[in-house]
């Protein structure tokens, strides 16, 4: 099920490749609706009912008669909302905080994309809640290193959504990357995501816009993009770290199977997921870094590829749903104790 105010786009993300892949293998079936279309003659289809960073009253009241009509459900979180950054578009209010808190409590199961998730959650849960990593679904269509190329003259992919991550670094992450572009004026680069303030001062970009997740993977596939970007606060930032801390390093997994070598900012989330010049580029988030970074994933093609190929391994390995629906299963109600 879909929060409106999220556009879809969360869900899209984070378990669509999931539920599909798991579909396709026949261990479930599912529907994706948005919560404004829910009754109760919608609950009566189904057995389980996922909520996924829902924060409404009526998702709390879906919730709720899920639970007395003896459904099972599953409340998920991939971000703290409960201590949200000033960036986020989602604003914080004694509702959304009382509705984010009761349906952690009254799910029949809990599920976080993460430890530092997990930790917070059973606090208020006082219960197990399960780790379910973000994935990427190799099946749903060709990932094969095959289709690699760097398109000429070469381009940098930069993606995000919500607001950027970045506080006290921002205005000098912004001057290294428009420094950068100016010295290289064969180099583009293209924006996928919301729009930001900045977006308009940086030289060579195009904004592409946002689409869904599936459709948005196969369109950057294509492009033969030289590197990409990612951006994010690290403990610069002491008052968004723990929330920064809890986000999913789904950037390293989608790039990583696509073959898109990336550079990653040296805070909790990628330094525990990425290995220096092996499997991405880690800087930390100082202008001197940042521009040393640029300058060398520019320069070095056969660090490029080494990335490409370290990378595309390793996250196979560890990122793919095949390994993730395993542990998805557990949330689930147990069909043979019924």
């Amino acid at each position: 099920m879909t929060d409106g105010r999220m556009n879809s786009r969360t869900i899209g993300a984070r378990f669509a490749p999931l539920l599909s892949y798991m579909q396709r293998h026949r261990l479930i079936e599912w529907e994706q609706i948005s919560e404004a279309e829910v009754g109760v003659s919608h609950l009566h289809r189904f057995d389980v009912v996922l909520f996924n960073k829902h924060v409404s009253n009526l998702s709390l009241k879906i919730m709720r008669m899920a639970n007395e009509l003896g459904l099972h459900t599953i409340y998920d979180l991939d971000d703290w909302l409960l201590d949200l950054p000033s960036w986020s578009v989602l604003e914080m209010n004694e509702d959304v905080l009382y509705n984010v808190l009761a349906m952690i409590r009254e799910a029949s199961a809990a599920t976080a994309s993460n430890q530092l998730l997990q930790e917070r959650m059973r606090k208020v849960r006082r219960s197990d809640v399960l780790i379910i990593p973000n994935g990427f679904d190799g099946e749903a269509f060709d990932l094969s290193p095959g289709l690699w190329a760097e398109r000429q003259p070469p381009k940098i992919i930069f993606s995000n959504l919500d607001g950027i991550k970045l506080v006290n670094f921002r205005k000098d992450f912004f001057a290294t990357l428009r420094a950068f572009l100016t010295r290289h004026e064969d180099v583009s680069i293209d924006f996928w995501g919301d729009p930001f303030p900045e977006l308009n001062t940086i030289p060579h970009l195009t904004h592409c816009g946002s689409r869904g997740n599936l459709e948005y993977k196969k369109a950057i596939r294509d492009e033969g993009y030289t590197f990409a970007i990612v951006p994010l606060g690290a403990e610069e930032d002491p008052e968004t770290l723990f929330f920064n801390s809890c986000k999913s390093p789904i950037k390293y997994a989608d790039y990583g199977s696509l073959g898109i070598p990336s550079i990653y900012s040296d805070c909790p989330t990628y330094r525990e997921n990425v290995r220096h010049r092996q499997t991405g580029y880690i800087a930390a988030n100082t202008a001197d870094n940042w521009a040393r970074a640029l300058d060398e994933m520019f320069a070095d093609a056969k660090l490029r590829q080494s990335i490409r190929e370290h990378a595309y391994a390793d996250v196979f390995d560890r990122f793919s749903v095949g390994r993730i629906s395993a542990m998805f299963m557990k949330a689930l109600p147990d069909r043979g104790s019924e």
